[in-house]
């Protein structure tokens, strides 16, 4: 998005006015998530897709040669503006000069297409292979994850590879999105694509997108979700085909099971959240306990059919989608930012709220309706706290916020603060823990960053970490 497209101190997420303005930068990473390992591969189009592409670039050709060289007929109009031109340009003795003979273009296009659309028979593999096929593979040990991007002039999804060895991070490819995403999700299943590895993006146009992870040059999703909106009266069914809508608002956050990995949680700006059959491309049930936006929606780790939602509202919502009109409900200390469950204390979860704080509650106690299901509050940050992660690693607390700062919390006992390190990445608006490999976190800001924990040795005495690399405090 243009900058001028959105108010100057914003959040890029919720559109709330920031509480301490940061400098405006060029990219945003709105939303990452981790790939498991061994669970991606990636291909390129095989000969029969990229004779469709050049087949379709041979008709393009031939459409603009007829267009503009002649052989096709115009209209009345057209042929009288063709004429006023000529005489009014003498177009008719401009390629008349005394040394050479002028040339059409379109004429000179039409000879060398051949040449040109010609495959050279000393060439193996497509136009774009490289040298070196490794490159293309992603192995099963291979650490890999999925960052959502603006820029001033496009929004993207990157699939990342972190290197071990050498403490860095590329982006093994990338495709191009038509709105801005707000949020991302991996799953295992993509509807008729069946099981394989696939992104699920949430969009400002209310949209949600499955692309193909494994697609290394997609030219569209393989499925969005939800119903195509009827076209308005008086609109010309000839024009590109309405997307299909899968909230009435945009998509704020999106989890999927660990179950199911073709069941779907999304929240919107439209105050519902919503479960759905991904293989099915169908919604299993709308909630609407939210009285505004639903930022936050997480599936039990444990128990199946328990989510988690948090909202503008100030309210934090525990539900059994079995039972879906017995919603427990809970006040926050604020507008809701980010929720997870405790993996260490299953009855447990965390919510980190826009002014700064993070609270805990006991869920059975939420239900009960206890009064004193919070069990503890922590003012993290002075700015908003955008994401709040626990790790593998007991005790250990993340939290990030909008003055780019990451702190590290021991919540043995009561919550201390262990460390506090400015990423270098402007305000930062997620985080997450990867689940494979104790001490990594992934954050993004201006840029994605990765940050192993057990490369401070203030954090390894604390906890007890166990080295990951030699320096993965690397930003891409």
């Amino acid at each position: 998005l243009k900058r001028s497209a959105r108010a100057p101190g914003r959040d890029p997420r919720s559109g709330r006015p920031r509480a301490r303005p940061p400098a405006m930068e060029k990219v945003a990473v709105t939303a990452l998530c981790w790939v498991p390992k061994g669970k991606i591969t990636v291909r390129r189009p095989d000969e029969g897709e990229r004779a469709e592409k050049d087949r379709g670039a041979r008709e393009l050709h031939e459409d603009l040669v007829e267009e503009h060289g002649g052989g096709g007929r115009s209209s009345s109009a057209q042929q009288a503006a063709n004429r006023d031109l000529t005489a009014e340009f003498d177009l008719d003795n401009y390629d008349d000069d005394d040394d050479q003979e002028g040339m059409h273009l379109f004429s000179v296009l039409n000879g060398d297409a051949p040449l040109a659309f010609a495959r050279d028979p000393m060439m193996k593999g497509g136009p774009d292979s490289d040298s070196d096929g490794e490159f293309d593979e992603i192995g099963p040990d291979d650490i890999v994850f999925m960052a959502v991007s603006c820029e001033e002039e496009n929004c993207q999804m990157e699939v990342y590879v972190f290197d071990e060895d050498e403490a860095s991070m590329y982006v093994h490819h990338d495709l191009m999105l038509n709105a801005y995403p707000l949020c991302v999700e991996w799953l295992g299943n993509g509807a008729k694509s069946g099981e394989g590895s696939f992104g699920a993006v949430g969009m400002i146009d209310h949209s949600i997108q499955l692309w193909d992870l494994e697609d290394m040059e997609p030219i569209e999703p393989v499925l969005a979700l939800g119903k195509v909106p009827k076209p308005k009266a008086g609109k010309s069914k000839k024009k590109r085909p309405v997307a299909a809508k899968a909230h009435d608002g945009p998509v704020l956050c999106l989890h999927g099971s660990a179950f199911n990995r073709s069941v779907l949680a999304s929240g919107s700006a439209d105050e519902t959240l919503k479960v759905w059959d991904v293989s099915e491309n169908k919604c299993v049930h709308t909630y609407a306990h939210h009285s505004s936006k639903v930022q936050c929606a997480r599936w039990h780790p444990t128990e199946q059919a328990v989510l988690l939602s948090a909202a503008f509202d100030q309210k934090l919502g525990l539900l059994d989608v079995r039972q879906p009109d017995q919603v427990a409900m809970v006040d926050l200390p604020a507008e809701a930012e980010s929720a997870i469950w405790r993996r260490h204390a299953p009855f447990e979860c965390l919510a980190s709220v826009d002014n700064g704080g993070v609270a805990c509650y006991d869920v059975r106690k939420v239900v009960s309706k206890d009064a004193n299901a919070r069990l503890w509050t922590l003012m993290a940050h002075d700015v908003a706290c955008t994401s709040v992660q626990d790790c593998p690693t007991q005790h250990l607390l993340v939290t990030t916020g909008l003055d780019g700062v990451a702190k590290v919390w021991n919540i043995a006992n009561t919550p201390s603060l262990a460390m506090s390190k400015d990423l270098k990445a402007g305000p930062l608006f997620t985080c997450q823990s990867n689940p494979e490999v104790a001490a990594l976190m992934c954050f993004g800001g201006t840029c994605p960053v990765m940050w192993d924990l057990a490369s401070e040795d203030l954090l390894v005495d604390a906890f007890g970490l166990t080295p990951t690399v030699t320096d993965a405090d690397t930003g891409a």
